[in-house]
């Protein structure tokens, strides 16, 4: 999106047969296509709006400032070297904030910021010095640094979720544009006269043209499909997680149960916690069922936030939750234990405040370890529901651990 035709560094050879002209306004209109086509999913479809709009005014910028020469003739020297290279700062900055909109990184753009206001004020020196060349040194730098930039953006972004080759195919665009720039920069520096030839306002070569519709497309592919990878991530979420409280839901849970008992024959043993919210009946009765809601979700976010990453919690209906933690040692049922006490001990430690009134959470476990042979996990699960109205019967608020059954088999 923010590559100017004039940073390839590669001389055309044998490509006369392209119509440089021609090659500029498919780029126009690609450009203006892909800016429709932002806008429309971010106000149509509500789809990452605001990187939509960032991307669709990166694309309208290019076309005003890189793929509109013939807009500026007759202007003046000054006016027609700065334009292109603050807005191809401008484009690559929009282009970076809508890849962190994206890819759902929460960071401040502050180093967006540094780098973009330095490479503002660099061009701006150039210009002010009367320099030909130092104004599109400092442009080029800049794009350099930023696609660089936007490379590290989306090795983090993706790389934990994706395969490497399409972690690679995504970066590639990115990572070129970066490479090129750093190429033009050299081709400045070291071809006597080059900066002029850019300054005298002669269309690209063929060679130039082409490359850098390329790139452009590239990048624009890049993040579509970056915008089809979070689109499909959201359906899995909708598809595997309550909506209400973001814990798996029923069917994703007993799936998750099912590979854990797949894996215990070769060693990698896990426990059950069954959990049940005490008396939560009697807050939708005396407080609503709003704030029935809001207690389900303050004890899905404290339990989440005691669990590992490898834990799962899932909601089983109602007010009945279980969490699957992979244990260690298979037959270490204390661990499993110490996680549920956890779990108990934070929850009733924070009220939950509802309208004034204080509401105290507590919730009751039952632990238990599963056992060989059972596919769907039923048995261990059947286990830990009993010691759960173990501790319901206790007096609630407490955790139950059912007799450590290790090497039993399920009938």
């Amino acid at each position: 999106m923010a590559l100017s035709e004039k940073i390839c560094p590669y001389p055309a050879h044998r490509m006369d047969f392209i119509d440089v002209p021609t090659v500029l306004k498919v780029s126009a209109l690609f450009n203006a296509m892909a800016a429709l086509a932002w806008l429309l999913l971010a106000q149509l479809f509500r789809i990452a709006p605001r990187a939509g709009q960032l991307m669709a005014a990166g694309h309208l910028l290019r076309i005003a400032t890189q793929d509109c020469g013939d807009c500026m003739a007759g202007w003046p020297a000054l006016l027609r070297q700065a334009v292109p290279e603050f807005g191809q700062l401008a484009c690559m900055l929009l282009l970076l904030l809508a890849l962190r909109r994206m890819l759902r990184n929460r960071r401040h753009p502050r180093d967006i910021a540094w780098l973009g206001g330095l490479g503002a004020l660099a061009i701006t020196a150039g210009l002010a010095s009367g320099s030909g060349l130092a104004p599109q040194l400092a442009g080029t730098a800049s794009v350099a640094l930023l696609a660089a930039l936007a490379v590290r953006e989306v090795l983090r972004g993706v790389s934990r979720h994706l395969t490497p080759v399409v972690t690679a195919l995504t970066t590639l665009p990115f990572a070129t544009l970066a490479v090129v720039s750093l190429a033009h920069a050299a081709e400045l520096l070291l071809v006597p006269g080059w900066g002029d030839h850019v300054l005298s306002g002669a269309l690209p070569s063929p060679a130039r043209a082409v490359l850098g519709f390329v790139i452009t497309a590239s990048i624009t592919l890049s993040l579509i499909a970056l915008m089809i990878w979070r689109l499909v991530t959201r359906i899995q979420h909708l598809t595997h997680r309550d909506s209400l409280t973001g814990a798996l839901n029923r069917r994703a849970f007993e799936q998750a149960l099912a590979e854990a008992q797949a894996q215990l024959r070769r060693g990698h043993g896990f426990a059950v916690a069954m959990i049940d919210i005490d008396h939560f009946k009697r807050i939708n009765d005396e407080h609503g069922h709003l704030a029935g809601d809001a207690a389900l979700q303050r004890c899905v976010r404290i339990w989440q936030a005691g669990l590992r990453e490898v834990d799962r919690l899932g909601r089983l209906g109602g007010e009945e939750f279980c969490a699957l933690l992979p244990l260690d040692n298979p037959a270490n049922l204390a661990d499993a234990a110490a996680v549920a006490e956890r779990l108990r001990a934070s929850l009733a430690a924070e009220p939950l405040h509802w309208k004034g009134a204080e509401l105290r959470l507590s919730a009751s476990f039952g632990v238990a370890l599963p056992v060989l042979g059972d596919a769907a996990g039923d048995v261990g699960l059947a286990r830990a529901d009993a010691e759960l109205y173990r501790a319901k019967g206790e007096g609630r608020n407490r955790v139950c651990v059912a007799p450590d059954l290790s090497g039993a088999v399920a009938a």
